[in-house]
């Protein structure tokens, strides 16, 4: 496979598209005898339902090697959580990610492989608000229930995916990617951005895998909240192995809870 990229990246150089480098490998591939699909589907199975989360694989080697293609600058922890989470859909154990956008190819390797199974977590502590702490409790424990399932290090749109169908398991109503409005002065206007997942109506919740939370993370969510209706978000980072400590629950500033609430007011008003 690497000898394969190797001479790929000779012919093509680092310049390229990576859909370039997808067509030229399988060529590449099918000339030296070596099966090879493209753009394979994985869907994400989670307590025998399926759920289509969009993901694809660019390549997989022989029914074996899951192998993803880049054109960037470096590398990011996102695109080995993006590989890991392949190998666990497609129940395989070794991938490669290969960045065409280098010198020498043998820089733009990385070697993935799918290390023990789905990590065990414990107790997790409540949350940091009584807003909706009830809520969010229950949202809680069907995390905890989807981490017990998937384990840590995978892409955060298979947790919130996960979530979400748990969360119908146990009959508490969600919405995703729920449109929300922005004011700026006396301007109010729809944005392009959409809140991830609402509970029953009143409880914001956002999904991560990341490291750790920054204050990037906790500064975006505190913005999103400020853009809706609601008064509390829930923030879970599902990429540690224990749930303990990495989750937090934001409420609105008391500026941005008191126009929510004249708002509701002005709406009630025949």
């Amino acid at each position: 496979m690497i000898g394969a990229a190797i001479a790929v990246h000779r012919e093509l150089g680092p310049g390229l598209d990576e859909a370039d480098y997808e067509a030229a490998l399988a060529l590449e591939l099918d000339q030296q005898g070596v099966q090879a699909a493209r753009q394979v589907p994985l869907p994400l199975i989670y307590k025998g339902e399926k759920l289509d989360c969009g993901y694809r694989v660019d390549l997989r080697i022989d029914d074996t090697l899951l192998v993803e293609l880049k054109a960037v600058d470096a590398f990011h922890p996102l695109h080995q959580a993006q590989l890991l989470t392949y190998l666990r859909l497609a129940e395989r154990e070794l991938g490669l990610i290969l960045n065409f956008r280098v010198m020498l190819l043998r820089d733009g390797i990385k070697r993935v492989a799918l290390s023990g199974g789905a990590r065990r977590i414990e107790g997790c502590p409540e949350g940091d608000s009584a807003v909706d702490h009830e809520l969010a409790n229950l949202v809680m424990d069907a995390a905890r229930e989807v981490h017990r399932e998937l384990g840590g290090g995978l892409l955060k749109s298979a947790y919130e995916t996960c979530l979400a169908h748990e969360l119908s398991l146990r009959n508490l109503r969600f919405q995703r990617q729920v449109p929300t409005m922005v004011e700026y002065g006396d301007l109010t206007m729809r944005s392009r951005t959409t809140l991830p997942l609402v509970v029953e109506g009143s409880l914001m919740v956002s999904c991560h895998s990341v490291s750790s939370f920054d204050s990037l993370c906790l500064a975006r969510d505190r913005s999103l909240l400020s853009a809706s209706p609601l008064e509390s978000c829930l923030s879970i980072n599902f990429q540690d192995r224990s749930l303990a400590g990495n989750h937090l629950l934001l409420a609105a500033e008391e500026s941005q809870m008191r126009k929510n609430t004249n708002q509701k007011a002005e709406h009630q008003q025949p």
